[in-house]
C-alpha cells in the first residue's frame, strides 16, 4: 500500500514509538483534502441566542445520490431524521421541550448538476441573519437556494412514527 504524503507540520512529520497515534495523524493528515468542501445535513436555530444548534453533518462528497420522485431529479442528503436527534438531546437534557418541531430548523440537500438548496420554514424570514450562519456552518457556495416549505414550519413536520 502506498504510504500517504503527510503535509509538512512538525506535529504531522513527528513519528512517535506508538504506532497506533501515527496511524491516526495518518488518517487525520488524508482529511485535509476536505478541508473546504461543502457538507448535508441538519440543524435548528435558537432565536434567542442567534446561533445554530443540534447541527449533524456530513461531507456532500461522501453521500450517494438516489432518484427521488419528489424531487424529479437525483438528489443527496444526510440520513439522520431531526426527531432522532432531538430525542437524543431531551434524554439528555439539553432541551427542554420533548417536541423538535417548536425550534425553526432546516435541512440542506444537493440536487445532481443544480447544486445546494436548504428547506427552511417560513421562519427564515423573520430570522434572516441565520442564512449566513447556515451557509458557513455547511461551507455552501453564496448562491445556494434557500427554499421555504411548509414541513419546516414552526409546529410542523412528521417522522417515520407517524406514517
Amino acid at each position: 500500500m502506498e504510504k500517504i504524503k503527510i503535509p509538512k507540520s512538525k506535529d504531522w512529520a513527528t513519528d512517535t514509538p506508538d504506532p497506533k497515534i501515527n496511524a491516526f495523524r495518518e488518517l487525520m493528515a488524508q482529511n485535509v483534502q476536505y478541508v473546504d468542501d461543502p457538507y448535508l445535513g441538519i440543524f435548528w436555530y435558537d432565536p434567542n441566542k442567534k446561533d445554530l444548534f443540534g447541527v449533524v453533518k456530513t461531507l456532500a462528497e461522501k453521500e450517494d445520490y438516489y432518484k427521488s420522485n419528489l424531487f424529479n431529479c437525483e438528489v443527496k442528503t444526510c440520513s439522520t431524521l431531526h426527531y432522532k436527534v432531538w430525542d437524543q438531546m431531551y434524554r439528555r437534557h439539553r432541551v427542554i421541550n420533548k417536541d423538535h418541531t417548536l425550534m425553526p430548523r432546516g435541512r440542506i440537500f444537493e440536487i445532481k448538476d443544480n447544486g445546494f438548496i436548504v428547506c427552511v420554514g417560513s421562519w427564515i424570514n423573520k430570522y434572516p441573519e441565520a442564512k449566513k450562519m447556515i451557509l458557513d456552518e455547511f461551507m455552501l457556495p453564496e448562491n445556494t437556494e434557500f427554499n421555504v416549505d411548509e414541513h419546516w414550519d414552526i409546529g410542523r413536520g412528521w417522522s417515520d412514527k407517524d406514517m
